[in-house]
């Protein structure tokens, strides 16, 4: 591994300053020491097939556990929503019928449901999916061939054995949904008249739209805050929508110095407001792991060649790409899933010390690619 003085003369020049009209305080770190005992449950990607591995840190090591595997593997879903240890997956398997499961795995638990089998023959397109404690949203647009697609949000009560449901219709169609508030919120894009995006607030209780809101081109997606306003993220800004009172705040980047959490595939939220991801840079690995602070609109990346030799990253960890990140709050400890460089349905996942002590602790290989982290 390089010295931590080039680590940090690299990492300096590639912290990312943005300038806000907000200055919250989201937190102070309050972490255990590093050694504490921890699970990690590690979701894996495979010739099309989803499937889960268990591991355990103990005495600070990393290891397989192959006995404890309730999770039982699936095809590869069309739609995913996490919060916390609870994981909803949309599959579709016909035009009009698909299967909706929900993971929780703090209790090592799931259940399952078919939903539009109702609609009988249609050209249906799944686009968004999102979970309470008792329901689940998924949007939806159904095609009718004489006036153009149809847009709506399904809403399954799932309190009881058989799950019921309603839908209300949109005006544009939906492409992400986020709960927050006893509202749910949903990124539109209106693609008959004007190509901009929007943002459309329901009313849990009466499911009523009570509120829309123009966002311009380019949004794109939207994340929840460990206060639970909305995030609005775009290429060059990102906008802070308080989920009670509908304000907004803006963050805008320097041209060059943008985090760019908008393109990441998995977000993991902190209990300090940091958000862990995978960051597109340029390079022979297209995403390295990085860690964007809101409170200070700083982002840090962790850069491989500053852990690892040439050779290390080729050929004894053969480090392909960055999947996902997580981070052991226990253990402080970040956790990088990575795919291999010889071979797309292998892969691995390392632990690091974060700054200001960053460090490489341990690795361990896969027998897929990690898409998901969960700590217990």
């Amino acid at each position: 591994m390089r010295t931590y003085s080039l680590f940090y003369m690299l990492l300096a020049c590639l912290i990312i300053i943005g300038c806000t009209e907000s200055d919250d305080d989201l937190g102070s770190d309050n972490l255990k020491e590093v050694g504490a005992d921890a699970d990690y449950t590690l979701l894996l990607s495979s010739d099309g097939m989803l499937s889960a591995q268990a591991l355990n840190a103990t005495d600070g090591k990393l290891t397989g556990n192959p006995e404890e595997n309730w999770f039982v593997a699936t095809t590869l879903p069309d739609l995913t929503f996490r919060e916390g240890a609870v994981l909803s997956l949309y599959q579709k398997h016909t035009n009009c019928s698909g299967e909706v499961t929900k993971y929780d795995f703090d209790d090592d638990t799931s259940k399952s449901f078919e939903v539009f089998t109702d609609l009988g023959n249609c050209n249906l397109t799944a686009t968004g999916i999102v979970h309470s404690e008792t329901e689940i949203y998924i949007a939806y647009s159904l095609e009718v061939t004489s006036k153009g697609d149809k847009f709506f949000i399904r809403i399954f009560d799932t309190s009881t054995s058989e799950p019921t449901f309603e839908d209300v219709e949109l005006d544009k169609k939906p492409i992400q949904l986020m709960l927050s508030n006893n509202r749910l919120f949903i990124l539109t894009f209106d693609e008959e008249i004007t190509d901009e995006n929007g943002l459309t607030v329901m009313d849990l209780t009466t499911k009523a739209l009570i509120h829309e809101m123009n966002l311009g081109y380019d949004a794109r997606q939207i994340l929840k805050d460990i206060d639970g306003n909305i995030i609005i993220s775009y290429d060059e800004l990102h906008t802070l929508l308080n989920s009670s009172t509908m304000g907004v705040e803006y963050t805008r980047y320097e041209t060059g110095k943008e985090p760019k959490f908008a393109d990441s595939k998995a977000n993991h939220l902190d209990s300090t407001g940091k958000l862990y991801y995978e960051r597109e840079i340029a390079g022979e690995i297209p995403h390295i792991p990085a860690i964007y602070d809101f409170s200070d609109n700083n982002v840090y990346l962790y850069i491989y060649e500053n852990f690892f030799t040439e050779a290390q990253i080729k050929f004894e960890y053969e480090i392909g790409d960055t999947t996902t990140v997580g981070y052991d709050e226990a253990n402080n400890l970040i956790l990088i899933g990575y795919r291999k460089s010889n071979d797309a349905n292998k892969g691995g996942v390392l632990r690091v010390k974060p700054v200001p002590d960053p460090a490489f602790v341990d690795n361990i290989d896969l027998d897929g690619v990690p898409v998901d982290i969960f700590v217990k």
